[in-house]
């Protein structure tokens, strides 16, 4: 195996220095019969063997990209090279022939080996070196005579009886179904630079898009007053949300590097990439909302009015553009651009709102009654009620949640990790202890450290049943891809899923507490 992968370099080394030459030295004229008498046959052959020679040392390299690379019968050169295209060998190659995204047809003799990447291979002439097929079939005809290593990986291996190979053969991975819709897609729309194409055997990748619209249509139909407040913040604020949208590309490769980095944030990344992907999403449907509203607002159908449709309508849009070529490809990265852009800016203007809301209630709030003549006057230092702290607490955002949650981890799996229990069981002992401390203290070991309380919405004091419910709840915000924790971003009360269930809030307190 050591001469295949040895065969292998050498090929793809070769293809790296040729592939992308400006003008590539065209092939060998066809060699013109000569009259000759049998007196001078040894002469003369001795001379056509010192040309031979030379033409082996002359860089003489058939490149074509985006075409057929062809070498006739009567013609040598030292290479056949292929990107993005098919080979056709019928002379005599010194060194390899390489294909990449294309097939290859070798027929002549090859001194050197045969590598196709991502295309079919036919060999029907002597090889006197390695032959590779990757994500590929490999067909060896009657005069095949393979004197190296075969490999084939993500393909199969057809070979005549009457073929000869003296190295090894190897099929790895077996042959993978769908190959030759995956070239069709990477031949017709990536290198045309866009997603999509009207092809025969591209069904399944206008199936795909179909079914990614109505993912964004479900988004818009579910979280319509949010998709309806972001699409707002596009029409009414496009500069800031084109700034945003920079910034977002800016910063997010900075803070991925930095979570990195940092010994806490590797915990936090996978969450934190979740967070990522799943805001990109719904700003896409945004986008595609933002789009169809263009034409849905002037039908004046109530139903067609409502942001689902107008999804439908601007995802029709963008799967036109999708078959542009450039342009299909630019219009998909800036979909999830603009998106992340918008949902980003709009939880900055929530955040903002919600704190001059706050101050100009407090600026409104009037000034405390005068006793009447013999009542008693009320003590302005007795402790507030709950309903009083649930009104006027903050909410407790995400990512200091995330943080009390990562304390609460971190101490569950040591215990778990001392008293030599199963792995397994930490998840339960972690609900469990969740349970325990909000019914005792109302909050965890982590939420005294971040300052955090769990209080219930109507201002009741927790009991069994409600510690109990939003301790299961969890479960169901964390299987579902943590969705139900990544709803504490969007929602108006920083609610998570499992505190919608128990009825509970998580407010921040002024004042830390004392774990007795």
């Amino acid at each position: 195996m050591n001469r295949l992968f040895g065969s292998l370099l050498l090929c793809l080394a070769l293809a790296g220095t040729t592939a992308f030459a400006a003008e590539p030295p065209p092939p060998a004229e066809p060699a013109q019969p000569v009259e000759r008498d049998d007196a001078a046959a040894p002469a003369e052959e001795q001379h056509d063997a010192e040309v031979r020679i030379n033409l082996r040392h002359s860089d003489n390299v058939v490149v074509n990209m985006w075409g057929e690379a062809r070498l006739a019968p009567d013609q040598v050169a030292d290479g056949v090279i292929a990107v993005f295209g098919n080979a056709r060998v019928e002379g005599e190659v010194i060194d390899a022939v390489v294909t990449i995204f294309g097939d290859a047809h070798v027929t002549g003799p090859v001194h050197g080996g045969v590598v196709s990447l991502f295309g079919n291979t036919y060999i029907d002439s002597p090889v006197q070196e390695a032959a590779v097929s990757v994500f590929g079939d490999l067909t060896l005809g009657p005069n095949a005579k393979v004197e190296g290593d075969i490999a084939v990986v993500g393909g199969k291996l057809t070979r005549d009886p009457q073929a000869v190979v003296q190295g090894h053969s190897e099929v790895m991975l077996g042959n993978f179904e769908g190959l030759d819709g995956l070239r069709l897609w990477i031949e017709k729309c990536l290198f045309y630079g866009r997603p999509l194409a009207f092809e025969p055997g591209l069904g399944w990748a206008w199936a795909i898009a179909f079914g990614f619209l109505l993912f964004y249509v479900v988004i818009a139909l579910l979280f319509d007053r949010s998709v309806t407040r972001c699409v707002e913040t596009l029409e009414t604020q496009p500069g800031q949300s084109t700034v945003a949208s920079i910034m977002a590309v800016i910063l997010v490769p900075v803070l991925m590097v930095l979570l990195i980095v940092s010994v806490i944030g590797i915990a936090v990344l996978p969450f934190a990439g979740m967070a990522l992907v799943c805001a990109t999403l719904f700003g896409k449907a945004v986008v595609l909302a933002a789009l169809g509203r263009r034409l849905t607002r002037f039908t004046g159908i109530a139903p067609f009015a409502h942001v689902a449709f107008a999804t439908f309508v601007g995802g029709l849009i963008v799967l036109g553009l999708y078959v542009i070529p450039v342009i299909g490809g630019i219009a998909s990265n800036l979909l999830g651009i603009i998106g992340l852009g918008v949902v980003a800016y709009t939880i900055l203007l929530s955040i903002r709102q919600r704190s001059a809301n706050r101050v100009a209630a407090a600026a409104a709030a009037p000034a405390p009654a005068v006793a009447a003549a013999g009542e008693p006057v009320p003590d302005a230092s007795a402790p507030a009620t709950p309903s009083a702290i649930l009104t006027a607490a903050p909410r407790a955002g995400f990512w200091i949640r995330m943080g009390a949650l990562f304390i609460d981890i971190v101490l569950i799996s040591v215990i778990v990790s001392v008293l030599g229990t199963p792995d397994a069981f930490w998840i339960v002992a972690l609900a469990g202890y969740g349970a325990l401390m909000w019914k005792i203290k109302g909050t965890t070991i982590g939420g005294l450290v971040c300052g955090l309380k769990v209080v219930r919405r109507d201002g009741a004091d927790l009991n069994w049943d409600t510690a109990i419910v939003r301790a299961l709840g969890c479960f169901l915000s964390m299987v579902v891809a943590g969705l139900g924790f990544l709803w504490i971003v969007f929602d108006e009360d920083r609610q998570a899923w499992h505190d919608k269930i128990a009825g509970t809030l998580v407010v921040r307190t002024s004042r830390p507490e004392s774990l007795i």
